[in-house]
């Protein structure tokens, strides 16, 4: 395991820091993850939610097999593989040096676009529920450089630091999550302020819902029912943008941490009513 990954890592159950032990990491408070050929298994809790429990066994089934589809996707919209990542990655601002998390990094297609742009100094962490996923991705990136760390971990538990990374990454997988809202939250919690998350998933496009386009892809895969989780972005949700790509099939938002919720000055005098946002708030209409 990775020093600097150990640096950051905290116990999902209870955020406490670890301190390393043979094959096995033991937080100040007494829990204890196993660490499986260098990989922290930091799955959190033990028994999922029946979504996050269907999906984990799922993609382990399914891992050694799971680029063929993603190349079958790409083809079946016409769009160019390598440049459909790399403008979801520009969305992130990576600069060299950036410590970027990508929860869900599945077989690695993005985590190779997000280390190109962090240079020597740079530093991704790669997450995802299955394990099976995560070798994938760890013999994908085996020739890389060595400023990667590989976590098996529930996205809606984030075994980490408050603000240990400068921005988060999730692609694809965010419609089977047991708990969106606290996946985003915590995506939120472990991502310093003024930095960026992206995250996207299946979803067509409002306008093209009632149209053939539409309706085909949703039998096929009711995945594609799924519009943006916008009510389950945390309070301090800035600059939030919503894009739809590969021809209106699959949404992607963006937002920047801000230190704090949206503000309004609910105490500034109405003009020429003499009453305040707070006192039609907290009052009683007459």
């Amino acid at each position: 395991m990775e020093p600097a990954a150990l640096d950051v890592l905290r116990c999902p159950a209870c955020r406490a820091a670890f301190e390393p032990g043979e094959g096995s990491l033991r937080c100040t408070e007494g829990h204890e993850f196993t660490v499986i050929d260098g990989i922290p298994s930091l799955v959190h809790p033990t028994t999922l939610l029946p979504s996050d429990a269907e999906f984990q066994t799922k993609y382990d089934r399914t891992a050694a097999e799971y680029d063929k589809g993603s190349d079958w996707l790409f083809q079946a919209f016409r769009a160019e593989e390598s440049r459909v990542r790399e403008s979801l990655v520009d969305l992130l601002e990576v600069t060299e040096g950036a410590r970027v998390l990508e929860t869900g990094c599945g077989t690695g297609r993005d985590s190779q676009v997000i280390l190109d742009r962090l240079g020597a100094t740079g530093y991704l962490c790669a997450l995802d529920i299955s394990r099976a996923m995560l070798e994938v991705t760890r013999a994908k990136l085996r020739d890389r450089p060595g400023n990667v760390a590989y976590v098996h971990a529930n996205a809606s538990h984030l075994p980490f630091a408050d603000d240990a990374f400068d921005s988060a990454f999730h692609f694809g997988g965010i419609n089977t999550f047991g708990d969106v809202r606290s996946a985003l939250q915590e995506v939120n919690r472990v991502v310093r302020v003024g930095g960026k998350v992206v995250f996207g998933d299946e979803g067509i496009a409002p306008w093209l819902v009632e149209h053939d386009f539409g309706r085909v892809l949703i039998n096929a895969n009711p995945l594609y029912e799924n519009g943006p989780p916008l009510d389950a972005l945390p309070a301090t949700a800035a600059d939030v943008r919503v894009q739809w790509i590969l021809e209106g099939a699959f949404y992607v938002v963006d937002f920047r941490v801000a230190s704090e919720g949206a503000y309004v000055d609910v105490d500034l005098p109405i003009p020429g009513k003499g009453d305040t946002l707070r006192s039609r708030y907290t009052e009683p209409r007459r």
